[in-house]
């Protein structure tokens, strides 16, 4: 719940941040922008941001690609970490430069770009977003609403995807809490549709935003052994991050599961599902 909690206030604090600036510039399209300003923290926060916006321009501006609302990083500290905090906020002005030419463009071709340049600048903050720190948090928030929009493209999606991977596979179960209520049901419905069979992490996604149950993976991985087309299980079977399941306690009941399933296969005749299910097994480890 103190996770949770976290989480809610630097949502909050993050979007009314953003939304005064997004109200005064029109950087994010609608809808977002009333979502945003609807938040109870939205006078407060606009109101400091105004103050602190201000300051800031009377001692000549952020600079470029900084982020709205996200605070700069800290210049101060102990010589032995100045390197170290250098490198951060060169990747995390290049990160904000980046994202901010996300949001100002409309072409699929040209967001796919940005999407691309995102994913190893992202890649080396991952320290940060296992910490789930506030600055990250914060980005990490923001651009998970953006990926969102860009599921719907078909020149984003792929992207998109593997960008949502990273952060989950990063940022752990807070990220995942996060994530939750804005991709659950987009990736189900995607996971259903058979024109997704090909995207081969979406199986693997919807097991990490039910945070691994026991119950889903079982359910998947039969339906891995006996509904999947040919393409599906080529695709997603070497990406289904069975091997989580360790850290939970679940292995065994899992691997009885399969044992059960490669049992039936063979009394059955069943060879595809028999090989699948061998195949499985072998991948939890």
């Amino acid at each position: 719940m103190n996770v949770l909690n976290a989480i809610g206030e630097a949502v909050l604090a993050s979007a009314a941040a953003v939304s005064i600036y997004a109200y005064a510039v029109d950087a994010i399209p609608s809808p977002f922008n009333a979502l945003l300003l609807g938040s109870g923290a939205g006078a407060v926060g606009a109101m400091s941001f105004a103050l602190e916006s201000g300051h800031r321009r009377s001692k000549g501006g952020d600079g470029e690609g900084a982020l709205p609302g996200v605070p700069a990083a800290n210049r101060k500290g102990p010589k032995r970490s100045r390197t170290k905090a250098q490198e951060k906020e060169r990747l995390l002005v290049a990160y904000d430069r980046e994202f901010s030419r996300l949001l100002s463009r409309r072409g699929p071709e040209t967001r796919l770009e940005s999407l691309e340049r995102l994913k190893p600048i992202l890649y080396e903050l991952s320290p940060d977003l296992r910490a789930w720190t506030g600055e990250v948090r914060m980005r990490a928030y923001l651009l998970m609403n953006e990926i969102a929009r860009d599921l719907d493209d078909p020149a984003c999606v792929q992207a998109s995807l593997g960008l949502l991977l990273l952060i989950l596979s990063r940022g752990g179960r807070s990220a995942g809490e996060m994530a939750k209520p804005i991709f659950r049901e987009k990736i189900q419905a995607m996971y259903a549709d058979p024109k997704h069979e090909g995207e081969r992490f979406l199986p693997r996604l919807l097991l990490m935003l039910d945070d691994y149950d026991l119950t889903r993976v079982e359910m998947l991985t039969k339906e891995a052994i006996h509904s999947w087309a040919d393409g599906r299980f080529a695709a997603s079977r070497d990406y289904l991050g069975l091997e989580e399941i360790e850290a939970r306690g679940t292995k065994k009941r899992l691997r009885d599961m399969l044992g059960g399933e490669i049992a039936k296969a063979g009394v059955s005749g069943d060879r595809t599902a028999l090989d699948r299910a061998v195949e499985l097994y072998h991948a939890v480890k």
